[in-house]
């Protein structure tokens, strides 16, 4: 891992001036979250990053999202999709989960440069969208306590964003502005980030140097660009009442009476300032 620091340390110049659109490392992080019964949820993210422009998103969902990438490609994914769950029918058992799908949509594109953040989402399976806001939302507290988190000496730092209060724990060994979902800003990688309550969180579980190169969202050309809490009273809306959601667009699903009414238990999102 120390080779990491090694290498930024010794070519500022050719990160900032050659390779703008290669990765100078990926870090692999632990999402955070419960359900409101208390059940822990978990998934997978990767930061591939510069010091001047990063993406932040679930490797499976990419590698999804490419398969769909063209009209040919999408024909053939539903192809393998069909195949995948006839051969669960035929063996008498189905199970979504072994489908090939993407469980989460979440692409978060940052460019120092800019200072500007983009988010790519989805509301619901069909509404591809986006939105973006400038750096300056996210102002930071640094603190003194310490701590070790993948070999690296972290510093506290604290913020209130967007609803809730995080604490977040960045080493200046990585001199690289950034860090998960949205984090950014502080002298140095952010490994650890946790909202007050513990309820939302990402977590560092692997730092490698990359030239992975920072692809472009595929079909970013597709998403619509939204207002945020728009998009996120409509995410609300789609969870707490799918059906009439779904009956909106003129689509009927029968759907039994005491599950009309049901409630997701999902949770809160990780922003509360929409309500």
């Amino acid at each position: 891992m120390k080779k990491i620091i090694a290498f930024l340390l010794a070519c500022p110049m050719a990160i900032a001036t050659s390779a703008q659109q290669k990765a100078d490392i990926e870090v692999s992080y632990s999402e955070i979250s419960f359900f409101e019964n208390g059940k822990e949820r978990g998934n997978k993210y990767h930061l591939v990053a510069n010091v001047g422009q990063s993406k932040f998103f679930n490797p499976r969902s990419e590698e999804i999202d490419s398969l769909k990438s063209t009209p040919e490609d999408l024909a053939n994914f539903k192809k393998t999709q069909e195949a995948v769950l006839q051969a669960m029918i035929a063996q008498g058992a189905i199970d979504v989960n072994k489908l090939p799908r993407k469980k989460e949509t979440l692409y978060v594109v940052k460019s120092a440069a800019d200072s500007t953040i983009t988010v790519y989402d989805m509301i619901g399976a069909d509404e591809p969208v986006y939105y973006t806001e400038p750096y300056d939302e996210m102002i930071w507290e640094v603190g003194d306590s310490t701590k070790n988190i993948l070999g690296y000496e972290c510093i506290q730092a604290e913020t209130d964003y967007h609803g809730r209060h995080w604490t977040a724990w960045f080493t200046p060994e990585i001199p690289v502005q950034d860090g998960p979902w949205k984090f950014h800003g502080l002298p140095g990688l952010i490994l650890e980030a946790m909202t007050g309550e513990g309820r939302h969180g990402y977590v560092a579980d692997g730092i490698e140097k990359s030239q992975r190169v920072i692809t472009d969202v595929y079909g970013a050309d597709k998403y619509e660009k939204r207002d945020r809490k728009a998009i996120l009273r409509a995410m609300r809306a789609m969870r707490d009442n799918p059906m009439g959601h779904l009956a909106a667009k003129g689509i009927n699903v029968q759907i039994s009476p005491e599950n009309q009414t049901k409630k997701s238990e999902s949770g809160d999102f990780i922003e509360t300032d929409y309500r």
